[in-house]
Parts: C-alpha cells; sequence; structure tokens
C-alpha cells in the first residue's frame, strides 16, 4: 500500500520541474503517513538504470531531496512504501526492486503468500532478497519476460494471472527498463484499505488528499514539451487525466510516445 510517481522526458530534467513545488511538497508530505521506506530508480546518461532505496521516510532521508529535486534524468520512478501489516520495514523491502536492469515499484499487496509463490515457481523465486509479496510479483514478471516476452506484454501476463488468484488485490505497478516505462493499473475491484489507513492514527477525515475515496487511482499528463508524468492519488491531479481501469501504458524513452492498452489484450497478445 504505497505511493507511486514515475515520469519521461525528452530531456534530462527533476521531478521539481515537472510537477512544481507544490506538488511536489504535497508528495513529500504523503511520506507521514507512507513512511516505511521509500526508494527510485532511474536512467542515468549512460543509458543504464540505477537505483536508490532506503527504510527511512523520504522526509528523513538524506537521498531523499537530491533525488526529487537536484538529480535530472530522462525517466524515473519514486516509491514510498506503507508497509502492508505484517511485513517487515527494512532496506531489502523496500522498493523499487531491480534485477537485469529493470525496476519494479508496486502499490497494492495480495492475501497470501504461499500461494502467490506457488504461482511464481522456486527457479524465479531464488533472486528474491526480501520477504514482501511486491518483489515476488516482479519475480513473475521476471518469469514472463525469461520465456520470451517483452516487458509490457510480461507485465500484463503476470497481472492477469495474478488477478485470477487474487480477484480483489491491487497490482498496480510501474517498471522501468533503459527502453521504457511501464505502468500497470490494476485496481479497479480493490476496496480501499482504510483500517490500515486510519491505524497511523488519521481519522478518515484527515487522511491525505483522495485516499479515502480513490487510494488507488492513477492519473497521468502530457506536458507541453513532450514530458509523461504519472502518480498515484494524494497530490493535485487537476487537468491531468486518469488511466483507464485494468490497463498497460508503455512509454518509449527514445521518442516518449505513449502506448495505453487493454492489460487482457496485451496479456492474449491482441493489442
Amino acid at each position: 500500500m504505497c505511493r507511486l510517481l514515475a515520469f519521461a522526458a525528452p530531456g534530462p530534467t527533476t521531478i521539481a520541474d515537472l510537477i512544481g513545488t507544490e506538488r511536489l511538497a504535497a508528495f513529500r508530505t504523503l511520506s507521514r503517513l507512507h513512511a516505511d521506506g521509500w526508494g527510485t530508480a532511474w536512467v542515468d546518461e549512460a543509458r543504464e538504470v540505477r537505483r536508490v532505496r532506503d527504510a527511512l521516510p523520504v522526509q528523513r532521508s538524506r537521498r531523499g531531496a537530491a533525488a526529487l529535486t537536484e538529480q535530472p534524468s530522462t525517466a524515473r520512478l519514486v516509491h514510498l512504501r506503507l508497509a502492508t501489516p505484517g511485513m517487515t520495514v527494512a532496506h531489502d523491502n523496500s522498493h523499487p526492486f531491480l534485477h537485469g536492469g529493470v525496476a519494479f515499484a508496486h502499490n497494492g499487496s495480495v492475501p497470501s503468500v504461499p500461494v502467490l509463490e506457488a504461482v511464481v515457481g522456486e527457479r524465479h523465486l531464488a533472486d528474491a532478497r526480501g520477504s514482501t509479496d511486491s518483489e515476488r510479483i516482479f519475480a513473475l514478471v521476471r518469469r514472463y519476460a525469461d520465456e520470451g516476452a517483452d516487458l509490457t506484454t510480461a507485465a500484463a501476463r503476470a497481472t492477469v494471472r495474478l488477478r485470477e488468484a487474487f480477484p480483489g488485490a491491487s497490482l498496480n505497478a510501474v517498471l522501468l527498463s533503459a527502453g521504457e516505462l511501464v505502468v500497470v493499473h490494476s485496481s479497479e475491484r480493490s476496496p480501499v484499505p482504510l483500517a490500515d489507513l486510519c491505524a497511523s492514527g488519521l481519522a478518515p477525515a484527515d487522511l491525505p488528499r483522495d485516499h479515502a475515496e480513490g487510494y488507488y487511482r492513477m492519473s497521468w499528463l502530457r506536458r507541453p514539451d513532450g514530458a509523461v508524468v504519472f502518480t498515484s492519488a494524494g497530490i493535485d491531479t487537476t487537468g491531468w487525466e486518469p488511466l483507464p481501469p485494468a490497463s498497460i501504458t508503455t512509454v518509449r524513452l527514445d521518442t516518449v510516445d505513449v502506448r495505453v492498452r487493454d492489460l487482457h489484450a496485451v496479456a492474449a497478445g491482441v493489442a
């Protein structure tokens, strides 16, 4: 149960430049609730995916401010973690996860890690370093990629397979490689986890923007300069476009072209 923010741009830029100081301040403030770690992955000048993560909230992390305001890149994702009850707050459980030049961050939870692990299989579980369901979802994406699917198709197939096993789970995710940014929006049947959000001591009326009504909603913005930005709920998205339910969006980093497609059609190979 986390917050996601990601962008792709025609030239190096920062999150601060793309969404402005007020929205950035609102995003950072979300770490008062989503305080169980943070992380970021980005494409560097050598076109390699790099990662920094921490079990501290972004507000308390020495590297957090620099990643959001001072380190330009052509693509980046940021994750603020609110740990699922029972999941340990630890460095290895902080997102994004990185394997084979692909970074992965997830917003949601699945109700049974043993069932999830049975779906993934032992071979791809061997690379897991933490205990989260999210890292195991990433392992399933890698399994489909190892079977020959491109990154978008692998993510779609993994999501559809898990939707069969966990109909009410939120499987929202962002993946970043040197060539593309992929955003999965699959949470249309996921109830807002109000009890878990309020366990922090906040009343429903005191939760951050849109948390009580649209916690799993994701939106995106195409800027006049061609950059695209994606976010989960929690900041002002006036003028942004909601991502369709059960969709998968691919952004090519070389052209910043965007394709928004039906998740099930991509998984089936018909879109």
